[in-house]
């Protein structure tokens, strides 16, 4: 098994490696969260080879779908943002914001398409897209992709639409392309012993495909990572965080402010 990345000082402590290999259960469009790192045998998440009724990806009421989405970013940002919700053939305009921002919940077929959790109905993971990200091909890619889902459309036929919107150049990251994904009720892939259950709030980036290293991402004792679609021509760069939209403090930040050991709650 090949050796995980660290995301602080500290090399083999539980918060570091375990946060690498959440990172690699998620898509550019999740986002979710790269680094392909191979788990255990034993730590493996289980698989959803096909897709839930779609009562199972949907929220109890329209208003609790409205607060989970505002939960991805700090109170001054999401209380002026357009949301989206999940609606019987696609997303919604819920809210109409003011201020560019746009937040939704994304479910699992945000995740590339061979990914053992694609169908995962337990999956949700709010988040808010500035202007840039939200009025990008990006987002509408993914849009289209959830009506294709609330339409039937198998994964292997999305997935050969999408080869070809790549092909036709109508996917692509627009610059200055954020999003912010602070909610501590994201759930981005079935916990595991070494996964934890909300992963850790993060900052994400939207770029052309490149290689992460001239950002200094994936290195050891570093709390950036990048990921690169299988499909789309695009790399997410996920910075971590110390807080969440609430403000409190997040995962692997102690009460003091320095990086310590994992803990939960």
């Amino acid at each position: 098994m090949t050796e995980s990345p660290q995301l602080g000082p500290g090399a083999g402590r539980p918060w570091a490696s375990s946060a690498a290999r959440a990172v690699g259960r998620l898509s550019l469009l999740s986002l979710a969260l790269a680094w392909s790192a191979r788990a255990p045998a034993q730590d493996a998440a289980p698989s959803y080879p096909n897709r839930a009724p779609i009562a199972q990806y949907q929220y109890a009421d329209r208003a609790a779908e409205i607060a989970a989405a505002r939960s991805a970013a700090p109170g001054s940002i999401a209380d002026k943002a357009t949301v989206l919700t999940l609606g019987r053939t696609g997303y919604e305009t819920a809210v109409k914001g003011s201020n560019g921002f746009t937040c939704f919940v994304q479910r699992s077929w945000a995740n590339d398409f061979d990914k053992p959790q694609f169908w995962n109905p337990k999956l949700r993971m709010p988040q808010c897209w500035n202007a840039a990200a939200a009025g990008s091909s990006l987002l509408a890619d993914y849009l289209t992709r959830t009506e294709w889902v609330l339409a039937g459309v198998s994964r292997d036929e999305m997935l050969a639409r999408t080869k070809a919107k790549v092909v036709a150049h109508e996917i692509a990251a627009a610059p200055g392309s954020m999003a912010y994904m602070l909610s501590k009720d994201q759930l981005i892939s079935d916990p595991t012993p070494s996964s934890p259950l909300h992963w850790y709030p993060h900052v994400m980036f939207f770029v052309p495909a490149t290689d992460g290293a001239p950002w200094g991402a994936n290195v050891p004792g570093g709390s950036l990572f990048s990921a690169t679609s299988t499909v789309e021509p695009v790399t997410t760069y996920f910075l971590l965080v110390p807080k969440w939209s609430d403000g409190t403090l997040g995962p692997y930040v102690p009460e003091s402010g320095k990086p310590g050991m994992h803990r939960h709650g």
